[in-house]
């Protein structure tokens, strides 16, 4: 819900903003919009994306506010907003705080955070880009935290590259604990035909699997270009290259999408819906939970142990019987089960016990899995007429247990 009002309000912002038409040119003051500034003037912008990777389709609006504070100083407020994993709404904010020479480099710090699902993300990070005529050189350093990423340190390495002042092609490459190394291509052109609209493209790769998406981006200013250094006004939109170094800021959701931004946000998505395991957000590793193990207590590995050591056998009534008195949940005994549950939580005061129970019977590849596996072989071959001699040769075959019983059986 909080995903959905975010949206709302981001749609009714940009229906509020229309653009300025430009002017004929005009002289203005030498101290009138910001010329040489680091933010040339109060502007807005709006992205509105959509994609997908192997987690389901992701869209979402990206909206940012900046302001000049001074001659060189400005604050970008981000936002964004929408769902990943086809359904799973998520939502976040940065505040971005930077100095700018327009001409020569740009430094700032930034604080962001975001929730997808039920689970928070938080970010600080340190931001940097030096300009070379029509390249730009980008630079971040942040430390993540929060219930999606444990803490780490990351960092991501950029260049982009304007052909002409209208197009944009850049790419990164970012490294953190949990992802290892990954990447980010990025594709932007304005349309001189619609001042203030551009389009854009983003692929982003890592350890997993890869995230694309795109979408259009609006640019609300003067609509005319203020930032020329006679001071005049122009009647023409500004340029790309010009809006990206005399305006505004990348939304810092966008610009890094795996240190903290898309891509991460649409893995975490993907592993709350049961999908590949992420950070701390557990997902399905095909046993249940992203641990390894299909139970988080002891009277549920119990219940697991004993459904897969009778699973279509003659038993098998046996451990519906056993599951109807003791399951936490709504067995006849659950008053006193689902306190025991609780208490050997693996993040309760027993969690050892269970621990030790999973290291030998709780997981695919537990110490005692191989005896269970074999063990049910045998009482399914019971039920299903299989000979004496059959059965005998299976338990022989049962690592340690036949070594032990060969001299009792015939």
């Amino acid at each position: 819900m909080r995903a959905i009002t975010l949206s709302a309000a981001f749609v009714a912002a940009t229906s509020a903003a229309p653009f300025v038409l430009a002017q004929d040119a005009v002289p203005v003051s030498p101290d009138q919009f910001g010329a040489g500034k680091g933010v040339a003037e109060t502007n807005f912008q709006l992205g509105i994306f959509g994609g997908g990777d192997e987690n389901g389709g992701l869209y979402g609006g990206a909206p940012s506010l900046t302001l000049p504070l001074g001659d060189n100083v400005g604050l970008q407020i981000d936002g964004i907003a929408g769902f990943v994993a086809d359904e799973v709404g998520f939502a976040g904010g940065a505040a971005q705080l930077f100095y700018r020479e327009p001409e020569t480099f740009m430094v700032g710090i930034v604080g962001a955070g975001y929730f997808v699902d039920d689970y928070e993300q938080y970010a600080v990070a340190g931001i940097a880009e030096y300009y070379i005529d029509n390249i730009t050189l980008e630079g971040t350093a942040g430390y993540t935290l929060g219930e999606v990423v444990p803490d780490q340190f990351y960092g991501r390495a950029g260049i982009s590259i304007y052909p002409n002042p209208n197009l944009r092609i850049g790419g990164g490459l970012m490294y953190s604990d949990v992802v290892g190394l990954g990447g980010d291509i990025q594709a932007e052109a304005l349309l001189t035909d619609i001042p203030g609209m551009a389009l854009f493209a983003t692929g982003a790769f890592d350890d997993k699997g890869a995230t694309g998406y795109g979408g259009v981006r609006f640019y609300f200013n003067s609509a005319t270009n203020l930032l020329s250094d006679d001071r005049t006004k122009q009647a023409s939109t500004p340029t790309l290259i010009d809006i990206h170094r005399k305006l505004v800021r990348p939304n810092f959701f966008l610009s890094d999408p795996i240190g903290f931004g898309v891509r991460q946000i649409s893995r975490a998505g993907g592993a709350a819906t049961g999908g590949d395991p992420f950070g701390d957000v557990p997902g399905d590793d095909g046993n249940g939970n992203g641990d390894g193990t299909t139970c988080a207590d002891l009277i549920c590995t119990v219940q697991d142990t004993l459904g897969g050591l009778t699973d279509q056998s003659l038993l098998d009534p046996v451990t519906d019987l056993v599951n109807t008195l003791v399951d936490p949940t709504d067995g006849a005994l659950s008053a006193l089960t689902g306190q025991l549950a609780d208490l050997t939580n693996v993040d309760g005061a027993l969690g050892a016990v269970t621990e030790l129970v999973q290291g030998l019977v709780g997981t695919d590849n537990s110490a005692l899995t191989p005896l269970v596996d074999a063990l049910n072989e045998v009482l399914v071959g019971l039920g299903g007429g299989t000979s004496p001699e059959d059965i005998t040769a299976q338990i022989s075959a049962i690592p340690g247990l036949g070594g032990i019983l060969g001299g009792l059986l015939p």
